[in-house]
Order: structure tokens, then sequence, then C-alpha cells
């Protein structure tokens, strides 16, 4: 394999799934892995480097695109892959996809609708010429007028794929492999025991009036025709190591890979359940697998997949052990255990793409690592490439100052210039009869820690916020923690976004039916968010009703655990706020801290005034989008350590391990 500088997780991800079996074991299932990701977290890229990653070493087919401006049905998506795995190996054969360039020409033939004999000698004429042409400019030839009669008939994108791949596949036919192929046609159940020539003929009839059928017959011959060349191909390259992630030292081959983008888009899913079906067709009657691992990219999801596995944005608390939790990519693809015994089986295998790294980040924006600079854009844009690429743009070029507040904000700070950047994302690209307006409406709704629920009631006067809520959760922009914490079914939307949002409302004030204020009012009025001690804090705190929350913290310090205690902490200062970005930091604690000993009660305890200085440092670092403060980080460190020898409780770890995991934020 070609050793790129560093593997990506996909690449590895690959690694470990390459290995079929070894020559003393029968075939097993391989799986349909599905790379998750929104818009702009790196999909093309990740199966880029398993194709770099692959090189020579392994057989696969490079991306086939179903993003591209034509629809891609399953047939036209196999023919260019059957061409690229077609394609010349160093030190390999090459592969022969036999029985489904014969189905491409049968299904083509110009054949007569009423007389049998003559149907069978243009048949057989067709077969003839394509058999035994010996240039590839003649076959393009006869392709092209077969291909011409068939037109009205056919689906024009269908024809004009099998006018350029069928020259390539026909390369590699010879007369013995053409008859044993006339002669798989004839034995599958469709031909119904007829004869190789009417086999075809009938078959090729279906096709035209059955568009389905001809997707199941054409699919069964690639496949086939993937098991019949895979095992002279499929050995690790000679003279170079093995690279697959499996049992050392024994004799093995490896799976093709197929790589497949933008599987979300038309035509997608659709192959997806043909090759499942294919597979279990195939299985019914044989009892043997094929060969091919299929990689594919979402950048949305399917919910035919909730069968087996739990949606993203579902927490911890709704989860069952009936269904599989989605893993990130560096944790998936160990299908067997210790024992030998297969995972529960699932058809499609979804997998979250992992956020940039650090130093990738520090990479993209050209600073190091160890600079705030690409630690602000890692916390901005929680490792989404499309949207470092945005950050840096805009990072000013000087150092940054402690506490600034406006270091991502807009050059003009409008309503419109802070929803270009949903725009470049394409963030609303399915709700394109939903006005930008109502988006931003929509953003507490949507930013707050848990979405709202399909239950609540008092949301009648935001028609689409439903709408908004589904496509944000469909499209991959909403996560649920690895671990609940502060309040039931929490689920996040990228911090990137939501602070898009949030600003994008501030900025616009009363105008477009509704301000950061109303709006954050109706969600702290939502009967079901009063239900909820964190939701109603994490509103109250939005709308700046400081002393509230501190007095709701206060109470409740020694009557729960501490780590629920710092779960609900946390999040109830993620909430946004809507103070002037032109203030930083210090100026907006100051005057946090001073309305609390203004407003708050008269008789106050030491873990009242640690507590008022913790929430208002901890909701200014928390803010995604705000630079390195070392002042307040140290008082968010130092309150947690004030507050364990205050503590009434035990637990008083939970308040350490608090210190120590704030000490990291910047």
């Amino acid at each position: 394999m070609t050793e790129p500088v560093r593997l990506t997780d996909s690449a590895m991800l690959a690694r470990r799934l390459l290995w079929n079996r070894a020559t003393d074991e029968p075939s097993s299932a391989q799986p349909i892995m599905v790379l998750l990701g929104p818009t702009g977290s790196g999909k093309t890229r990740a199966l880029q480097s398993i194709s770099q990653d692959c090189g020579n070493g392994v057989v696969h087919a490079k991306p086939f695109d179903f993003g591209r401006e034509q629809p891609a049905t399953t047939v036209v998506a196999l023919a260019a892959i059957s061409e690229d795995l077609s394609r010349r190996w160093r030190a390999r054969r090459s592969a022969k996809f036999t029985r489904f360039a014969l189905g491409l020409v049968a299904v083509q033939a110009n054949l007569d609708t009423f007389d049998r004999v003559k149907a069978r000698a243009q048949m057989s004429a067709a077969l003839r010429e394509f058999a035994e042409s010996p240039r590839a400019n003649d076959i393009a030839g006869q392709v092209d007028s077969t291909a011409d009669a068939a037109e009205p008939l056919l689906d024009p994108v269908l024809v004009t794929a099998a006018k350029l791949v069928l020259p390539r596949l026909i390369r590699t036919i010879g007369r013995r492999s053409l008859a044993g192929a006339k002669r798989w046609h004839a034995d599958i159940p469709e031909a119904e025991g007829a004869e190789p020539l009417d086999a075809l003929i009938q078959l090729s009839r279906r096709a035209r009036s059955e568009p389905e059928a001809m997707t199941a017959w054409l699919t069964s011959a690639f496949l086939a025709d993937v098991r019949e060349s895979h095992p002279v191909m499929a050995r690790p390259e000679l003279g170079s190591p093995c690279s697959c992630e499996n049992e050392a030292g024994k004799t093995h081959s490896h799976n093709w890979v197929v790589l497949l983008d933008n599987l979300d888009h038309p035509g997608g899913y659709a192959f997806l359940g043909d090759i499942i079906a294919a597979r279990e067709r195939h299985l019914r009657q044989h009892n043997e697998h094929d060969p091919l691992l299929f990689i594919g990219t979402s950048g949305r999801w399917n919910p035919e997949w909730e069968s087996h596995w739990h949606a993203p944005w579902k927490s911890a608390a709704t989860r069952s052990d009936e269904v599989l939790v989605v893993p990130r990519c560096r944790d998936a693809g160990h299908w067997r255990n210790n024992s030998g015994v297969d995972r529960p089986q699932a058809p499609v295998h979804p997998v979250l793409l992992e956020p940039l790294e650090i130093e990738e980040t520090a990479g993209l924006i050209g600073r190091s690592p160890y600079f705030s600079e690409a630690k602000l854009a890692q916390r901005a844009t929680a490792g989404l490439p499309k949207a470092v690429e945005a950050v840096s743009e805009i990072l000013p070029t000087a150092r940054l100052r402690e506490g600034r507040r406006d270091i991502l904000e807009p050059a003009e700070s409008t309503p419109e210039a802070w929803q270009e950047r949903l725009t470049d994302l394409r963030v609303s690209e399915q709700l394109q009869d939903v006005d930008l307006a109502e988006f931003v409406n929509a953003a507490p709704f949507a930013t707050a820690p848990w979405l709202v629920p399909a239950e609540s009631t008092s949301l009648v006067s935001l028609p689409q916020t439903g709408r908004i809520l589904t496509e944000l959760r469909s499209a991959l922009w909403v996560i649920a923690p690895d671990r609940d914490g502060g309040t039931e079914d929490q689920s996040l939307l990228h911090p990137w976004i939501a602070r898009t949002l949030l600003f994008a409302l501030n900025a616009r004030g009363e105008q477009d039916g509704g301000s950061y204020e109303t709006q954050f009012k109706a969600l702290l009025n939502d009967p079901h968010t009063r239900r909820d001690l964190a939701r109603t804090s994490y509103c109250l705190l939005a709308l700046g009703r400081f002393g509230e929350v501190v007095d709701t913290l206060h109470e409740r310090f020694d009557q729960m655990s501490h780590q629920k205690w710092v779960d609900l902490l946390v999040l109830v200062t993620s909430a946004p706020d809507d103070k002037p970005l032109q203030r930083d930091n210090a100026q907006v604690y100051a005057d946090l801290v001073e309305q609390d000993l203004r407003d708050g009660p008269a008789e106050r305890d030491q873990v009242r005034n640690v507590l008022a200085r913790l929430i208002a440092a901890y909701w200014l670092i928390a803010n995604p989008l705000a630079g390195p403060d070392r002042e307040r980080k140290n008082i968010v460190v130092q309150s947690f350590h004030e507050l364990a020898p205050l503590s009434h409780r035990p637990d008083v770890a939970a308040l350490y391990e608090a210190a120590r995991r704030a000490d990291q934020l910047f």
C-alpha cells in the first residue's frame, strides 16, 4: 500500500476492514460502511484518503459521486464502478465483468417484439459483434448504434453510461468466458429455465417493461463477476508488506473496496438497497458472500437505519440494548470479538467522521497548535473543516488580546452578515421555501441543549420551527454528547452554527417577527421547559437574569451530588448572552458580579459569593467564539477549589475534577 505522511481515521478504518478471509476460512459478510458528517466535514476528503492509501496494493474503485448533476441509477453506478475495477493493476490480472457487460449488451439489443426467430437472430448478431470485434473503436461504434436504437425505450443516462464503459469491459472478454456468462444468465431463477439465448431475450424484454427487474438482474451479474475475479486478484501485492490490521502471519485475501460519495443524493440510498437485496438473494441460494467492502459518505441521516442504530442526536437516556450506538470512526470496524462471534448484523453500518485534531486545524489556519488562535479556531468550529476555512479568513494577524468577545465578528455586524455564514455552509439547503429570517427566529429553540421536544404546545406562533429542527437533526448538525449531563434528552447543535444563529437574531433587534429577548421568553414559557430545572435556568441566564441562576445553584449546592451539580452548572453556563460584543470579558464580568451584589440577598454566605464569581466567569469563557481569557479561567479554577472545603457532602472529588477540566478550556 501507498503510505501517506499521516493516515486519516477513515483510512485506518478501511485497513481494519480489508481482511476478507484466510485461505482455510469460509467467506463471511462484509459491511457497508457509511461515513456520516454535516456539510463541510470532509467526507469527500475521507474517501480520497482511503483511495490514496489503497494505491495499487488493494483493488478498489475510486469514489463514485451520487452528487453529480445527473441523478445516477444503480446500473449507471455499477457501470462506472466495474469500469474502474477492471483498469490495469500492477502485477495483477484485470477483473472481468463478463456477465455484467453481456447483460448491458442484451438490454440494449434492438429486438423484434413479435417474431421470436428474428429476435434470436438479432440477439445472436449483437453478441457475436461484441465478442469478435478486435478494436476498441469498432466496439464503441457498435455500442453507439445499438444504444441509439434503444434510446426511446431506455433511460438515456444508462445509454450514455453504456457507451462509455462497454468498450473497456468487453476488451477483457474471451470466447470461453462469454460462454460461461451466457450459462449464468440462463441459470438464474428469473430466466425460468430457458436456454441461454432465449433467457437473454426474455430478460431483455422484461428489463424494458420492468426497470426494477433490470436493476436486480444486472446487480446480481455484477456481484457474480466480482466473486469470480476476486480469488486471483485479492492477495496483498507481491513484495510489499500487508497493512491490513488483522491476524498477522496468515495467508489471506483482501476485500475489494468500492467508494461511494454523497449517498444522500438521488440514487445513493437506492443503490445500497439494491446491493443489499442482491446479496440476500444470492445468500439464500448459495450461502456464500461477495468480497466487496462498500464505504460511502452521507451528509444526512437515513431514518431506515433506526431499526438497528440510534440516531446520533438521541441521548444516552433514550437508548436501549436492542439497537447499536453509532460509533466514531476510530472505534468502528471491529466486527468480531475474541471469541469469533459476529456483532449483531445490520445491512448498513453508519460511522461518525472524526473532527479535525488541533494540529490539523492549526495547519489550515497557518498558525502553531500551541497558540491561542488555533485553540480558538478549534473551539469555535469543533474541528469542522469548512468552518475552519471561514475562521482562517477573519482571524486577526496580530496576537489575540485577552478576553476579546468580537474576534470572529463580521466586519459589519448585521443580520445579513451573520446569515451569510449559514448560506456558505448550506445549513438550510433543504429548506428552500423557508425564509432565512424564519430560520433565525428558531435560533433559541434549536440551540438550547436539548431541542424543543415534539410534545411542546406553546410554539404555535412559530409554524416552521418543527421543520427547521427536523432538518437540523437530519443534516447531522445535532449530535448527542457521549454521556448525559444536566438534563434529559440532551443534544447539541454545532457551535459554529448555533452562535451564528444567535448573533444573527441579536443583531436584527425586533424586526422580522421576533427579537432575541422575545424568542427566549417564548422558550422559557414553554411548559416543557418549565418542568425542567436545567432548561429553566438556561433560559434565565440567556435573558440576563443572572441573580436568579445564582440563587438556584446556591440552593442546590449541598442538595444534589456534586457531579450532577457540576453537570448542571456546565450546561446552564453554555447559554448565550446578548451583551455587546465590543465589551470584553473583564467589563461584562465586573457588571455581573456587581449586579449580584446589588440585587442579591442582603445576607450572603461565602458559598454565595464564590458562586457568583464562578458562574459569571464560567459563562464568559464557555462562549466558543470568544478569545482566550486566562484571568476568568483562573477565577473558575480557583472557585472550584474554594468550594470543596465549604461543601457538606463527601463527594468533593467532582469539584476538583471540574477545576481540572476548566483549566483545559484554553
